[in-house]
């Protein structure tokens, strides 16, 4: 009897430890089914105003995905790694990104020069670390010959801005502009960045494109002439020499080309004090966030791409993306045409893409994807360009690949607008049917000036 009731206890035991073992096994089972979150991490000088605009915005865009139900039940984060704007720090804030962070992508903001070094780092990287490379807002061509030259190495570069050849036709739109007003004489400044070089000189015909004459040669075709020309370092802060030698040589206005990451507010507060401050004056750019109280009022006059006010035209494009002007409102961000042409939007097409490759561990399935879909964002279709030709090649479609100076149909020209009274943004140029804008609306500098209190 004894022994009965002994086998009849082990049996009891041994169904019961096979019962929590099998419980345990289910538990691990499903604790390793719940993945951690698809991490973004976002590169770029976190000091700047456009920087840390464009971070606040993806984050926001995370947090909208993650509210829909994240992508495939997995949630999105974006982590901020600060380059200050160095070449050097950005190529250690890459491998953070990829060694510390376990990013699935990582977007780099907006610096030609940082991209181009970190793509070199992440060459070496991506058979370790199978990842995305999103250059957000980056003009350089440069970015592309990787890709085309050897796809199978940087398959997973992709950028989300248009060509350098393909902005030309914005600069001349400047120009236009400039002689409309009457301007003979001008002083061009440039970020001294290899994509505005490029703007300065000529583009030589390639079996690609047609050549391209510079902007300085552009003018001269209209009777203008370029009298002072100068290349700045980024975020240089000393300015004020520049203006007085620019109204030592005669001009009647400023043009100045600059990435959204520099330092336009210092830049104009220095020229609203300085002897030039009645010349015409007009930044691109210039990231239109808080601009106006950054600077104390002094922007009055300057002439800026009118993409700072585009998003009042966002709610017919779109039908992908959560409205611009209502996620703005509702978490308190500026808006500014990097979030509009890029940032924001990029996250719903990257969820889009992620989604139709089945989540983000078959970084190859990933990279198919993204070369396959589109969508239409505050501004128009986005979709990268998969015709394997330099510099087109996973760039942004913008423009006729066959002659650049030509804008894809859903391709936005240069539309400026002059800042006005209380900071408000006025359109100069009529930038499509139905909106309101016209040159007759553009106030000298001096007689908005006298409106501040």
């Amino acid at each position: 009897m004894r022994i009965k009731m002994l086998v009849t206890c082990a049996i009891i035991f041994a169904v019961i430890g096979v019962a929590f073992g099998f419980a345990g096994t289910v538990q691990a089972d499903q604790k390793a089914s719940v993945k951690g979150p698809i991490v973004m991490v976002y590169v770029a000088d976190m000091a700047s105003p456009a920087g840390s605009l464009v971070f606040s915005w993806l984050k926001v865009a995370a947090e909208q995905i993650n509210e829909s139900g994240g992508i495939l039940g997995q949630k999105m984060k974006v982590i901020a790694e600060d380059c200050k704007g160095q070449p050097n720090l950005a190529v250690e804030a890459y491998t953070r990104a990829l060694t510390n962070h376990n990013a699935t992508i990582v977007s780099i903001y907006p610096r030609s020069e940082i991209v181009l070094a970190c793509e070199a780092k992440a060459g070496e990287m991506y058979p370790d670390y199978p990842h995305i490379l999103l250059a957000i807002g980056s003009a350089s061509d440069e970015i592309t010959y990787r890709i085309v030259e050897q796809y199978d190495k940087w398959k997973f570069v992709f950028r989300d801005q248009i060509t350098v050849s393909a902005r030309v036709p914005i600069y001349r739109d400047q120009i236009d502009f400039f002689h409309t007003l009457g301007v003979k004489k001008f002083a061009l400044l440039r970020e001294d960045l290899t994509w505005t070089e490029s703007i300065f000189n000529a583009f030589p015909a390639t079996k690609y494109h047609p050549a391209i004459l510079s902007v300085p040669d552009y003018a001269k075709t209209l009777g203008m002439e370029v009298v002072y020309q100068k290349a700045l370092k980024y975020r240089a802060g000393m300015y004020s020499p520049i203006f007085e030698a620019i109204t030592a040589s005669g001009a009647e206005g400023i043009i100045f080309i600059a990435s959204d990451g520099n330092d336009t507010d210092v830049v104009v507060r220095q020229w609203y004090d300085s002897s030039a401050r009645d010349l015409h004056m007009l930044l691109t750019g210039a990231t239109g966030a808080r601009f106006w109280e950054r600077t104390g009022g002094k922007v009055i006059g300057v002439i800026v791409g009118a993409g700072e006010i585009m998003p009042l035209l966002s709610g017919k494009y779109t039908p992908e993306v959560p409205d611009v002007m209502e996620t703005a409102e509702k978490y308190g961000l500026q808006l500014a045409s990097p979030v509009l042409y890029s940032g924001y939007p990029d996250m719903f097409l990257i969820k889009k893409a992620l989604i139709k490759a089945g989540g983000a561990d078959d970084i190859n399935a990933v990279i198919k994807a993204l070369e396959e879909t589109e969508i239409m964002g505050p501004q128009g279709l986005l979709k990268f360009e998969t015709t394997r030709i330099p510099p087109f090649f996973h760039g942004a479609v913008f423009c006729d690949i066959n002659d650049p100076t030509k804008y894809a149909a859903q391709g936005i020209r240069s539309a400026l607008g002059q800042v006005q009274e209380n900071g408000k943004i006025v359109f100069i140029q009529k930038p499509f049917e139905g909106v309101d804008g016209s040159i007759d609306y553009y106030k000298s500098v001096s007689e908005l000036r006298k409106t501040l209190k």
